[in-house]
């Protein structure tokens, strides 16, 4: 098993590494692994010994200062010589440190991982069996000019909120024929998208997201437990059992919902996309350009345009005896989202479970309370999402359903659309992968404890909003939402409770600064989904897209400065 480190500044040097190789390379997996691979490198050097250096070749002395190992806190000095022979058979720990990342427990790989791909694999089918095209068929019918078409990019970027691959997948594939028809400009359909995926995805707590952000909080609240931050009153959000730690998945739940009432990135993104589709904001910059050029019918795309379209999207082809229908569409994503809030509710395992009397005050703000009803005891429970069973369910229904219809023809038919499905959601599954091993090999070198002592005493008020303006850099740098939460959510767990920041506020500003960069990168994955599904220029999405989302964040960052003046430490909308 990998032994932590108490490496001070050095447990930076992944982080940085992983956030400027994603940048110059532009490629997000490449800084990553980099990243991981350094994680490895110094956790040897601090520790030769742990990674197999004899003991008589970790030379005592030299100007590197004492390091105390994390596994016994005997003081003990290394040379040149132990850190060189250290660095180099710390390679051999990068296998182990993915290995042992969470997302490799089994509750994430059934609830994040294979949902993916069954996500993946019924996106294929619905493309094959024409579910998609009589979505499609029905919006033609109800649209009459383009700002009928742009409303209805933006609904059916919000309808298809189960995953932000899923809605890029699905959206731009199924709205760009109906779009290019009313002369609405290909960035204007990557606009409504993107910011459609991200942030509705994030907000559906059953969907892929909700998962992975549990297990992102859970590894910050880990983080606090081994720096002593967590408070007692919160013990049983992580379980201990021998030498390890780690998270209560079912107590984490609740924390998570507080988020959703935090997240303000989302809900403002969402309203000013919104006000851009019912033409109430202005189209400004290169956006009103490219809007002006495409409506004049000088095309959707610019002359000089390079349209990123995905050769996934070229492979899925609708069967030609399907019969397009939208219902083909509705029953298995209803499926998904009932069984989905089925087991949320399900009494057999609570996650929020709260009682009391009756008329008792659950919360107050100010001169405004909650009171509970006034006859009788109360008593309410939601259980765990079950995003593994949900998905699974769903795909099973589609499955059977475009079989039964006919509108798939055959057994094999049927599984070469998954199998087409499967590869388009690939890279999801690959950066949430390196997204939870960069979070394991940060914690490792200790991070978040060196953070926490360099501004553990800033004032409690600041904290959510620098956490936010951080977020945002380096979701910006490194491309992905999901490794900047891995980064993270350890350094800002364990800052809340040092310096007394309201907690769900702060969890809210790194969801929040996340999703900034899902929506400005180059590199982001969604943004490149975006763009290609979409048919844009890539480049041109990311100009035009820009000025909105930095509007979106500076009013995010005022509601999380104004949040961090007004909300006490211990405000909490669900209780946990």
């Amino acid at each position: 098993m990998v032994q932590g480190v108490a490496a001070g500044p050095w447990s930076i040097v992944p982080a940085l590494l992983a956030i400027s190789l994603a940048w110059y390379t532009r490629d997000a997996l490449i800084g990553l692994f980099t990243g991981i691979v350094a994680a490895g490198v110094i956790l040897g050097a601090l520790h030769p010994q742990a990674v197999g250096v004899p003991s008589d070749l970790v030379t005592v002395g030299g100007d590197l200062g004492t390091m105390s190992p994390q596994d016994d806190g005997d003081p003990w000095t290394i040379g040149v010589g132990g850190v060189v022979l250290g660095a180099l058979f710390g390679l051999k720990l990068v296998p182990e440190i993915m290995a042992t990342a969470p997302m490799f427990g089994a509750w994430y790989v059934e609830n994040v991982l294979l949902a993916i791909f069954a996500i993946g694999g019924m996106i294929g089918l619905m493309i094959r069996a024409g579910a998609i095209q009589g979505v499609l068929e029905v919006l033609t019918s109800r649209v009459e000019s383009a700002a009928d078409a742009e409303k209805a990019a933006f609904l059916a970027g919000i309808a298809i909120h189960i995953d932000d691959y899923f809605n890029c997948l699905v959206v731009g594939s199924m709205m760009r024929p109906l779009t290019d028809a009313y002369d609405v400009s290909r960035a204007k359909l990557a606009y409504y998208v993107d910011s459609a995926g991200s942030p509705a995805a994030r907000l559906a707590f059953y969907s892929t997201w909700g998962a992975a952000m549990v297990g992102f909080i859970g590894g910050g609240l880990t983080e606090a437990h081994k720096q002593g931050l967590l408070p007692s009153r919160m013990a049983d959000f992580v379980s201990t059992g021998g030498e390890s730690v780690s998270a209560a998945t079912g107590a984490v739940w609740p924390l998570f919902f507080n988020t959703l009432f935090t997240g303000f990135y989302s809900w403002v993104a969402l309203g000013i996309a919104a006000l851009v589709a019912w033409q109430l904001v202005p189209n400004i910059g290169p956006m009103k350009r490219e809007e002006e050029r495409a409506r004049a019918g000088d095309g959707v795309l610019g002359p000089d345009a390079d349209p990123m379209i995905s050769e996934e999207m070229d492979e899925y082809e609708m069967y030609e005896g399907a019969t397009p229908d939208w219902r083909n569409f509705a029953i298995p994503l209803l499926t998904m989202v009932v069984v989905g809030l089925g087991a949320m509710f399900w009494r057999s395992s609570p996650v929020v479970f709260v009682e009391g009397r009756a008329g008792a005050t659950l919360f107050s703000l100010g001169g405004w309370q909650l009171v509970a009803p006034p006859s009788g005891p109360w008593a309410f429970n939601i259980g765990g999402v079950q995003l593994g069973v949900a998905s699974f369910t769903a795909l099973v229904v589609a499955f059977a359903l475009y079989r039964l219809r006919g509108d798939v023809p055959s057994n094999k038919d049927a599984t070469d659309a998954l199998l087409v499905g499967f590869k388009g959601i690939l890279m999801a599954a690959v950066i949430l992968t390196f997204a939870s091993s960069i979070q394991q090999a940060v914690s490792l070198l200790g991070i978040a404890s060196f953070v926490t002592n360099v501004f553990g005493g800033l004032p409690a008020w600041i904290i959510p909003v620098s956490v936010f303006l951080v977020t945002s850099f380096v979701s910006f740098a490194d491309g992905s939402s999901w490794s900047t939460y891995g980064i993270m959510f350890p350094i800002a767990v364990p800052l809340a409770f040092a310096t007394g920041a309201n907690l769900p506020l702060v969890l809210g500003a790194v969801f929040s600064g996340g999703i900034f960069g899902d929506h400005t990168s180059p590199i982001s994955d969604t943004t490149v989904l975006a763009s290609s599904t979409s048919g844009s220029d890539h480049m041109v999405h990311i100009r035009t897209q820009i000025p909105y989302a930095l509007g979106t964040a500076g009013i995010s960052a005022l509601l999380f400065l104004l949040g961090g003046f007004l909300l006490p430490v211990g405000f909490q909308v669900i209780p946990y």
